[in-house]
């Protein structure tokens, strides 16, 4: 049973709660309007043409929308569409992911959208969208005809007594399907790597996992040898600094260790004259 029935549209609907860095097409055609292309035919209700990609943008990612050129006849028809994760690069694909139908009406130069915003689909690598036919002929999905196939990328689950995948190219398809998936990804930038997405991170360029502010001003001691809280690093700073050195003040341990000595004073060396942070929290001295 197919978990959720939808009509291809635009839509505008955005996933909320949701930090998107990066938006990239997967295609393997290479189909531009007014190219010539070949519409499969011989489908029968049961089938499944179906596209591979691998992501090039660092995932996990949400798969937003399938564009694909469905046509050869202006018939509505509903199709079933499917992702399947696909890391192996076998004939048949990994584990499903999503299924769901679609109602489509043929065009031979239009290229449709089926939006998935609705039922997020996260991916972490290579995966499959495939459509399945519940009629036979056209309309039908389109092949790109500029002599070239990518035999890794494009595969057909057919009937032949029961339902088996084959690369398209074993059953004398030519070229690339007009199939193509828009991802997105769910990693915020973390500019020094330390876990925390920059615009949560109070010191961006420093690695600080444990996010230390002792005096709450929203920047991170590691990034915050203002200790005055002016705004800039000068000798007012480093006499504060000299006057708690070798003791155990909290906001002048500016790497946590529990004292105020030489790695301190070198931190602080290293922005001197500068300003704290940078923090991507809001702070009072963001300029």
């Amino acid at each position: 049973m197919r978990s959720l029935v939808f009509t291809a549209m635009f839509i505008a609907t955005a996933l909320t709660n949701v930090a998107l860095s990066a938006e990239e097409t997967l295609r393997n055609d290479s189909f531009t309007s007014g190219d010539p292309v070949s519409f499969q035919a011989g489908f029968v209700a049961g089938e499944v043409a179906a596209a591979r990609f691998e992501p090039q943008i660092a995932c996990p990612c949400v798969v937003e929308r399938i564009t694909l050129l469905f046509g050869g006849s202006t018939a509505t028809r509903e199709m079933g569409v499917s992702v399947w994760e696909d890391s192996a690069g076998a004939d048949t694909p990994g584990a499903l992911l999503f299924t769901g139908t679609v109602t489509l009406t043929g065009s031979n130069v239009a290229l449709q959208e089926i939006d998935l915003t609705l039922a997020p689909i996260i991916v972490n690598g290579p995966f499959r969208v495939g459509l399945e036919f519940n009629h036979n002929g056209l309309p039908g999905v389109a092949t790109d005809e500029d002599g070239t196939i990518d035999e890794t990328a494009n595969f057909i689950l057919a009937d032949i007594g029961v339902l088996f995948w084959f690369r398209s190219a074993a059953l004398s398809v030519g070229g690339d399907f007009v199939i193509r998936a828009t991802i997105d990804n769910l990693v915020a930038a973390d500019t020094d790597g330390d876990g925390v997405a920059d615009d949560a991170d109070n010191c961006t360029v420093i690695a600080n996992a444990p996010q230390r502010d002792t005096d709450g001003d929203s920047i991170g001691n590691f990034c915050d040898a203002d200790l005055d809280n002016n705004c800039a690093i000068n000798f007012l700073d480093l006499g504060i600094l000299k006057s708690v050195f070798f003791g155990a003040d909290a906001n002048a341990d500016l790497n946590g260790d529990g004292a105020v000595n030489f790695l301190d004073l070198g931190i602080m060396k290293a922005t001197f004259f500068g300003a704290p942070g940078p923090s991507g929290l809001p702070n009072a001295c963001d300029s």
